[in-house]
């Protein structure tokens, strides 16, 4: 099944401020939106929340330390059929995206929901 990492909303960014205030990923926030606006990609979706605070061992596990941005789609190279992946990044025996705009794209194209609008 195709992965969707997001980061959970309300986390506390020690780098941004010392007060303890509450975060959430803006681009995490684009792609629930999507979410909400198609409610069965809910269940097309491996959809994985993980916490703001590196390292994301969910995601190092899959992509390395170095991919653990966020949101990315995670999919397996064996389940690229009738799938444009040329926008994809190979990573072992894995493919992924973590740009929003390429991840609402890959969306449209393989669950025919709305495009965002350029």
């Amino acid at each position: 099944m195709i992965q969707l990492f997001l980061l959970e909303p309300n986390f506390i960014d020690p780098k941004a401020d010392k007060k303890g205030t509450l975060y959430y990923c803006p681009d995490c926030a684009i792609i629930e939106g999507i979410l909400s606006y198609y409610p069965d990609l809910r269940k097309e979706l491996d959809i994985v929340y993980v916490d703001f605070t590196t390292p994301r061992r969910k995601i190092v596990a899959l992509i390395g330390e170095e991919n653990q941005g966020s949101p990315v789609v995670i999919i397996s190279k064996e389940e690229t059929h009738n799938i444009d992946v040329s926008y994809f990044t190979a990573y072992e025996d894995v493919l992924f995206i973590n740009s929003t705009t390429l991840i609402a794209k890959f969306l449209s194209e393989k669950y025919n929901v709305g495009l965002m609008h350029p």
